[in-house]
């Protein structure tokens, strides 16, 4: 009992040296260092030594199954996601209606204050627009989306920076996307795609539910309601959601609950028979 204790106890310690190496190889990433990992690699206990707790079999949950960085997400959004965040070195695919919105508000949340963030295959978004909806320009990279270089220089963004953002003009190929999505999920790189040509671990798909600011034939149009729907890896059938945009700084709010307007029921007024 007291050696299962033990093993137990030093399989926790392990865990929470993994999670504390893997923010210094974001951090030092960012700076073009690695960090080796082999450490830390967890040692199977040797059959011939007497003092080794129980092996686990191959049905047993991973040491690093859960415990990688999480990232956070626009709050009216936390509900499509499992755990309420997104799990560093993942990938989501946008689809639908708002697709630069959804990608630049997940892409700031995500980034948070110290992340660098890579958007590639948005030729239409400059500077102005990053910064309104809340990227810092000092730790953004802008790529173009053709190029005899482009491989090289999506793979050294996904090697290099915190989020990495594809937008609808890159249209990579298969081939380049899985390959993205593996150097991501070894540097810990959140990958977001409008509309990627593979799969993604999450997939969010956005439909328009109407326009506000038009008000009775005059006006602009302000805001928009959107259905999103979210499927995939972690979560069982689908979720959704509806949310507003664009609020201040092009974040998103919740949408409020549209309550059923019925008019009152009218009674109808006995008729006095003719004598």
């Amino acid at each position: 009992m007291g050696t299962a204790l033990q093993v137990e106890d030093r399989e926790q310690r392990l865990s929470r040296a993994r999670a504390a190496l893997g923010a210094a190889e974001r951090s030092a990433a960012r700076w073009g260092g690695r960090i080796d990992r082999t450490a830390l690699q967890s040692s199977a206990p040797s059959v011939s030594d007497p003092g080794a707790g129980p092996v686990a079999g191959p049905g047993a949950e991973s040491a690093d199954d859960g415990l990688g960085a999480r990232l956070p997400v626009p709050g009216p959004l936390a509900t499509l996601f499992p755990r309420g965040s997104l799990r560093a070195g993942s990938s989501v695919a946008i689809q639908g209606a708002a697709t630069t919105s959804l990608l630049l508000s997940l892409a700031v949340a995500a980034a948070g204050e110290d992340s660098w963030c890579a958007i590639a295959g948005m030729s239409d978004l400059g500077l102005r627009s990053a910064l309104d909806a809340g990227l810092d320009p000092c730790r953004l990279a802008l790529a173009p989306a053709d190029g005899d270089q482009r491989p090289q220089v999506l793979s050294a963004l996904a090697d290099g920076v915190g989020v990495l953002v594809l937008g609808p003009d890159l249209d990579p190929a298969p081939g380049l996307w899985r390959s993205l999505l593996n150097r991501a999920r070894t540097a810990d790189t959140l990958v977001l795609a409008a509309t990627p040509p593979g799969r993604a671990d999450l997939t969010l798909r956005a439909v328009t539910q109407g326009w506000a600011g038009l008000g009775t034939g005059s006006g602009r149009l302000r805001r928009r309601r959107l259905e999103i729907t979210a499927d995939g890896r972690g979560i069982a059938g689908h979720r959704t959601t509806e949310v507003l945009l664009p609020q201040v700084r092009g974040m998103i709010a919740d949408a409020p609950q549209v309550r059923e307007v019925r008019e009152p029921m009218r009674l109808l007024r006995p008729v006095r028979r003719a004598s």
